[in-house]
């Protein structure tokens, strides 16, 4: 699975990150969906990130092996 940022605009004053992984761009969609009903912020961009993200002093790796259960 690939990780996927969803930017949101919480107030003029700060900005939101949602980390996830998903499958592809349909199932980050229903993921990013999801957050915005439990979390009513302005969408500002979906983003793919499969070389990972690094943010402050935590590295979150690109894609991830989906847990089938």
């Amino acid at each position: 699975m690939t990780l996927w940022i969803l930017f949101c605009r919480m107030s003029k004053e700060a900005d939101i990150l949602f980390t996830f992984y998903a499958r592809d761009y349909e199932h980050a969609e229903q993921k990013a969906e999801e957050l915005l009903q439990e979390h009513p912020y302005e969408r500002l961009e979906l983003k793919a990130y499969p070389s990972g993200f690094r943010m402050v002093f935590t590295d979150l790796p690109g894609t991830i092996e989906e847990d089938i259960r």
